[in-house]
């Protein structure tokens, strides 16, 4: 039977690596030392990443835009070109910002010493799998060979680029309203640059889905689906349906901390048109 594993962070949770976000933040606090001005989550949280990433898409560009914006329009010596400097400045400090993170998080998960987790479980050997996690816990801990293995968002010390973000659609305010009169003001363009890391830090599911259709495409012969720490989140269900809909009627088992957790992540499935009777839960020590 050929199997595909479906790997979240739960999973490098269970073997005792240190990946929620309160430790990321612990790592990265003296270098994000101004990030929680501007997100509405406390990050000494102990909580996956997923709901780190939904945070992410609660960036508050307006106190980001009060905090930097020193233009006096009411003052003596204005000018236009001091609204053109706040954008330049928003423009750079946003960047800055975005960065931060970026950086932060990638040295963070480079960091990470798989080598300290010991073996749960064992994976059949026509096992094959999507792994949602950064780290290399799949190989160095199980020895599965990297062809088996799809990084969907990149792999610590291998890839150019670590994918993670919100989920969040991000809606621009339209540039003429109902009754054909211009929105826009003169700090507008400002505003506008104070609001990137909202698009910056936003996850490119439908991008992505895109990009890796042929990877998709070619699951057609899978006969089972087991999902091991993945908490099925908003950010991530996309993936979820595009294997629902290239594999309709391969069965599903759902590995799961808590009766709770079973009966949330059975309705997720179901909300995307899975067959209940194809869908199997189970915990942690029935792998």
């Amino acid at each position: 039977m050929k199997i595909l594993y479906i790997i979240g962070n739960g999973f490098d949770l269970w073997h005792g690596l240190p990946t929620s976000y309160s430790q990321f933040y612990d790592f990265a606090k003296e270098t994000l030392d101004d990030v929680e001005n501007y997100y509405l989550f406390d990050l000494h949280d102990h909580e996956p990443w997923h709901d780190f990433e939904n945070a992410l898409g609660a960036f508050c560009w307006e106190d980001f835009y009060d905090y930097h914006n020193e233009v006096d329009i009411q003052s003596d010596d204005f000018k236009p070109s001091h609204i053109y400097g706040l954008e330049d400045e928003l423009t750079e400090q946003t960047d800055l910002h975005v960065e931060s993170i970026k950086e932060s998080f990638l040295n963070w998960v480079e960091q990470i010493d798989v080598n300290k987790a010991n073996e749960k479980m064992v994976f059949p050997e026509n096992s094959h799998f999507i792994n949602f996690n950064y780290t290399s816990s799949l190989q160095l801990i199980y020895g599965i060979e990297n062809e088996k293995i799809f990084h969907i968002h990149g792999q610590a010390k291998t890839s150019d680029e670590l994918i993670f973000g919100h989920g969040k659609h991000i809606v621009n305010k339209p540039e003429i309203d109902e009754n054909g009169e211009s929105t826009r003001s003169m700090f507008s363009d400002a505003e506008s640059a104070a609001k990137y890391p909202l698009f910056a830090l936003r996850k490119p599911v439908d991008e992505l889905l895109e990009q890796y259709n042929s990877f998709f495409e070619q699951l057609h012969d899978i006969e089972k689906i087991v999902v091991i720490g993945h908490s099925i989140n908003v950010i991530d269900l996309p993936y979820f349906k595009r294997l629902a809909e290239q594999l309709p009627t391969t069965k599903w088992k759902v590995c799961c901390y808590t009766e709770n957790e079973k009966i949330e992540h059975l309705q997720k499935l179901i909300n995307i048109n899975i067959n209940k009777e194809l869908i199997s839960m189970c915990s942690y020590d029935e792998l």
